[in-house]
């Protein structure tokens, strides 16, 4: 047996060489690769996450120093930007950093686990407790003015103060820990430096001797394969123009030998099938061929082309049957559509419909039954139109409902074809004789799901499915002339009743037409007293302030008086707590909840409330009224709201100023008599001076009604006060 040195055998063993070559360099950039990615993980996911959680740790500590520094000298108010934060900070942001700290600690050393458990140890039960202190301490306004919690909170914040000694502590021990974990990834980095420099070089190496063999290989393929191939060349180039050569290749013991055996083959084959291709383009669709294999993608093409062909003749055959038909059936229909709009009448229009369907269908005798459904207790099928029936009396023939064919097709609403008639069912007379037909008909008249009627008609010949349809497309037409032309006679009959009744209609017009003009001004005045109740609307509106709140307390809406009261926009009070919005004291906060007990039983109150605001304290008194809805349950309360601010401030003065009677060991009868004493001095003064001339009239008055105004107004505020005693 001569020895086969394949092409393929030739490939392996080029081919092995470099496959070796790359396996071996793959296996070394992978396991490099590797290494460097396991260290490139631990820098990303441990060290660099770590040094960045620990500078936010230390922005944190610094940022509470800073900002318990300002809520002990700075923000006195509550509710600042930077109590907010300072809040934010321990509830928020610590927790947070802690928590993301708390995987990557099992990563660090022994000694940096020791102090950031410190560090956390100090900040959670020592540093923020003592934060929190000093915000119990200080949070509110008068808490600042109080010198002992002052006294107590100040030395804590300052240089060398508790606060600032545990917070230097932590930040040391911080600091130390990130410079410590910063060295171990500076160490870390330097490693993956100098172990991609190495890969680098090995790299390098690798890919000269990858080249150096794969020049090797390529060598030694062109020298054993190229002078065949560019032969095979020359021929696929020559059969690319479509020219079959006459010259064969030679074939060799190899794989392009193969490929020239086949190449021979192929030509051969190729002949056959240009052969082939011209009986089918003559049309010769019985021409024996056969596919080289099933693989054969040419031969099996030409047997599916000429499949195709003869298919694609068979199917324009068809095609051409359709049209027609398609033709027949809108002619038909145009022919019907003339038929239909011509009738006046159901008698006239059956026996055209009835004649002419004879006619298209090609049929010799038929008949039309249409419902007689003017008495309702006596609901039938009458025959009002027949061709080519034997004798004229079928004209009056009466049918049921659900009596024979007739009945059965109106019943089930469905088309009825016989191709088998029973015997003397009817019978077709000619002058020839008589004789019982082949095929019977029935459709019925269907229009918006409504049965009008049916049409019947028989024949020698069957009829075709595409006739049937036809007949029943055109039996809506019918269907919905018939109901047009019933009616038309219906109308006709309703018309002549209208006639009759139009006297009566007439006469209660008039009757109408005067009680339209007592309900008119009925309407004017209800549009007047309507106007009047919104001017007055209006006017409280615009007078008071008013505002609407659920049972729940919360408060659905505002006008622009209640808003100008409290310094606000109506949007900053819609849907706040009403409670939320006032001052209550202890002693108010029983009645004020026992007045929205009482809402939900639909009792009034009214109420004198203070409201801080930012240009201080608004006294409103509140009249609340509880509002019902459709089915009787109260669902909101509306109160109309008066700025009372003025008389609570002058009783403020009254008391303040009986205060300091007691102050002085006044009693408040003592200083009433006082003053009626020191107003009698004034009159007698004034009289003295009027008679010795000493000042001019005008300066007179104005001196002493300066001072009777001031007498006056104190005892006024005397007497308010004795009355409030």
């Amino acid at each position: 047996m001569k020895l086969r040195f394949t092409l393929v055998n030739r490939l392996y063993l080029a081919f092995g060489f470099v496959t070796i070559a790359v396996i071996f360099s793959s296996a070394l950039t992978f396991f490099t690769l590797k290494s460097n990615k396991r260290i490139s993980e631990q820098v990303a996911q441990i060290y660099t996450p770590s040094i960045v959680y620990l500078n936010d740790l230390i922005n944190v500590v610094n940022d509470s120093r800073m900002l318990i520094k300002n809520w002990v000298y700075i923000e006195q108010k509550t509710q600042t930007p930077d109590k907010i934060k300072l809040q934010n900070l321990h509830d928020l942001e610590f927790p947070k950093i802690t928590e993301r700290i708390e995987p990557l600690k099992i990563h660090w050393g022994l000694e940096e686990n020791e102090q950031i458990t410190y560090v956390e140890k100090v900040l959670t039960d020592t540093l923020f407790p003592m934060h929190k202190n000093i915000m119990e301490q200080l949070s509110t306004f008068d808490s600042y003015d109080d010198p002992m919690v002052i006294f107590e909170v100040r030395p804590m914040v300052e240089e060398g103060g508790e606060v600032i000694i545990y917070t230097d502590q932590v930040l040391h021990k911080l600091v130390e820990i990130r410079s410590i974990i910063n060295q171990k990834s500076e160490e870390v980095n330097f490693d993956l430096i100098e172990s991609m420099d190495k890969f680098q070089r090995i790299i390098l190496l690798m890919g000269l001797v990858l080249i150096i063999v794969s020049l090797s290989t390529a060598y030694f393929i062109s020298r054993v394969t190229v002078t065949p191939i560019l032969r095979l060349r020359e021929f696929l180039l020559l059969m690319t123009k479509g020219v079959l050569p006459d010259e064969e290749m030679k074939v060799s013991n190899d794989e392009i030998g193969d490929m020239s055996r086949a190449l021979n083959q192929f030509v051969e084959s190729m002949k056959f099938t240009s052969q082939f291709a011209l009986g089918i383009g003559k049309g010769d669709f019985e021409a024996s061929f056969e596919a080289l294999s099933d693989e054969d993608i040419l031969g099996n093409s030409l047997i599916t082309m000429r499949e195709d062909l003869k298919r694609a003749h068979d199917e324009e055959l068809r095609r051409k049957r359709e049209d027609e038909i398609r033709s027949w059936k809108t002619q038909g229909m145009a022919k019907f559509g003339d038929i239909l709009r011509q009738s006046s009448n159901i008698d006239q229009l059956a026996y055209s419909v009835v004649e002419n369907v004879l006619e298209y269908m090609g049929a010799i005798q038929g008949a039309m039954y249409v419902i007689e459904d003017s008495d309702e207790t006596d609901k039938h099928f009458r025959l009002v139109a027949a061709v080519a029936y034997g004798r004229r009396k079928m004209m009056t023939r009466r049918c049921e409902l659900e009596e024979g064919l007739v009945g059965r097709c109106a019943f089930e609403k469905a088309t009825v074809y016989l191709k088998q008639v029973p015997e003397n069912y009817v019978r077709i007379t000619s002058g020839l004789g008589d004789d019982n037909p082949t095929v019977i008909l029935l459709i019925p008249l269907i229009a918006n799901d409504v049965n009008y009627g049916v049409i019947e008609i028989a024949s020698f010949k069957t009829f075709e499915d595409y006739q049937v349809e036809f007949l029943e497309q055109v039996s809506e037409n019918i269907a919905g002339t018939l109901s047009t032309v019933k009616i038309n006679e219906k109308t006709a009959r309703l018309l002549e009743e209208s006639q009759q009744k139009g006297e009566e209609l007439s006469a209660q017009e008039e009757e109408m037409r005067q009680n339209m003009e007592e309900l008119q001004a009925t309407q004017e005045e209800s549009a007047r007293r309507e106007v009047e109740m919104r001017e007055i609307f209006e006017a409280i509106n615009n007078t008071s302030g008013n505002i609407e709140i659920d049972l729940a307390g919360v408060i659905t809406s505002a006008n622009d008086k209640y808003a100008q009261m409290l310094h606000l926009k109506v949007g900053e009070i819609v849907g706040r707590e009403h409670k939320n919005l006032v001052k209550i004291n202890q002693k108010q906060e029983t009645r004020y909840r026992e007045m929205w007990e009482g809402f939900f039983s639909g009792i009034p109150a009214e109420f004198d409330l203070c409201y801080p605001t930012s240009f201080g304290d608004i006294w409103l008194r509140e009249t609340y009224t509880p509002l019902k809805n459709e089915s009787g349950d109260y669902v909101k309360v509306l109160a109309l709201v008066v700025d009372v601010t003025d008389n609570k401030t002058k009783d403020k003065a009254i008391h303040a100023y009986k205060r300091e009677l007691d102050e002085q060991g006044i009693s408040l009868k003592q200083a009433i008599e006082q003053v009626s004493a020191l107003k009698e001095q004034c009159e007698q003064r004034e009289q003295e001076l009027l008679k010795e001339h000493e000042i001019s009239e005008e300066e007179n008055r104005v001196q002493f009604e300066s001072m009777k105004m001031q007498i006056d107004e104190l005892e006024e505020r005397l007497n308010d006060t004795s009355k409030d005693d």
